[in-house]
């Protein structure tokens, strides 16, 4: 990182040197406000702490809107909106009957694999959707750990019959682990040849 913040660095040096007028005609302007902050001693005489920046005036109120009315094509819209949030409790409803289904017929080895899987799906998509966009290649090398050790879980589980439901779920984390492992490394070498020359 020290080359790319020695460029950065100088380049903004330079900008400066260029906004204070460069070789040719170079001054310094007090009402500049970047050449102001910057200045410590001008002319002999100590100039710092700069003067406080005035505030920025406060933008006007908008006028109040109008109410608007309802139409009929308006009030079709919410109803819909309504029925869309019908299917969303069905939806809700068929996935608790088929975990109820599942914690019926299945062995209680597999209710604590699927247990953790689904907490684990849970926690990983909030802490993940949570992140800010401009810090997701800096969360590569993390979400790589986080699928290695999924792949090394998944392999530990493979050792069952291959027709077992842990088996090809150890094999689906396997696979879904590698794709994500793979991805990271290829984003991370893109972000990495942007800062290349």
């Amino acid at each position: 990182m020290a080359n790319q913040s020695s460029q950065l660095y100088g380049t903004n040096l330079c900008h400066l040197l260029k906004d204070m007028g460069g070789a040719q005609d170079y001054k310094v302007d007090l009402e500049d406000e970047v050449v102001r902050g910057a200045l410590v001693v001008n002319s002999g005489e100590i100039t710092w702490p700069p003067p406080k920046p005035s505030a920025p005036p406060t933008p006007p109120k908008p006028a109040p809107q109008p109410q608007p009315t309802v139409t009929p094509a308006a009030a079709e819209a919410e109803a819909s909106k309504e029925s869309k949030g019908i299917g969303g409790w069905l939806w809700m409803v068929l996935v608790g009957l088929a975990l109820v289904g599942i914690g019926i017929g299945a062995p209680s080895s597999f209710l604590s694999h699927l247990t953790v899987f689904v907490l684990a799906c849970f926690v990983g998509w909030q802490v993940i959707w949570n992140v800010k966009p401009a810090l997701h290649t800096p969360l590569m090398s993390v979400t790589n750990a986080i699928s290695g050790i999924i792949i090394i879980g998944g392999m530990l589980q493979i050792s069952g019959t291959p027709t077992s439901a842990t088996t090809i779920l150890g094999a689906i984390a396997i696979l879904v682990g590698t794709i994500n492992v793979s991805g990271g490394f290829l984003v991370t070498q893109r972000m990495l040849k942007m800062f290349q020359k």
